[in-house]
């Protein structure tokens, strides 16, 4: 073999172990729904990075009796720290932002927003075979304190219920 041969086949072996890299990076693009069962988080690729949004929120409206806001209009992002924020619409939140791929089903590096207690949290999330996404968010100054939450592919939810209220349906 000459050199020319030696080099393509070098390039053709490179390229291909990089799309293979590329897909086993975005295993983890996808619809989830966290433990609770009342939102649907997308996974999706933000430029060379991963992130997560809320596109599915069951009841996402106000009731008579809750006082964080205005029955029958949608929730907002009343517990955000910062109180310019609260405003938004919960439905549609990017809340996870920044995470890099290292390896083995793993993403790092990255932040989290948990709009229940409006704080920012470090973290880390996990592929777990093809249907399973383990979530740690962490203190970022003291990363040995943290909880995991267990996300599922969504799956054996019917999301054209109406309580359901998601981005990507059709409004009536």
């Amino acid at each position: 073999m000459n050199f020319k041969h030696v080099f393509c086949v070098g390039i053709f072996a490179f390229g291909l172990t990089q799309s293979i890299s590329a897909q086993e990076a975005d295993a983890a693009v996808g619809r989830y729904t966290p433990p609770e069962k009342d939102s649907v988080v997308e996974i999706f690729k933000c430029g060379d990075k991963y992130c997560g949004k809320t596109v599915c929120i069951k009841d996402n409206f106000y009731t008579a009796d809750d006082k964080n806001g205005v029955p029958g209009t949608p929730k907002l992002d009343h517990n955000n720290e910062d109180e310019k924020l609260r405003k938004r619409p919960s439905l549609g939140l990017q809340f996870i932002s920044g995470f890099d791929y290292i390896g083995e089903g793993v993403y790092k590096n990255g932040k989290i927003y948990n709009p229940r207690d409006g704080k920012t949290y470090c973290g880390k999330f996990t592929v777990v075979g093809t249907d399973k996404l383990d979530l740690k968010g962490t203190l970022c100054s003291m990363s040995f304190i943290g909880k995991t939450n267990s996300w599922t592919r969504l799956a054996g939810i019917n999301i054209d219920d109406p309580k359901w209220d998601c981005t990507f349906k059709t409004k009536k």
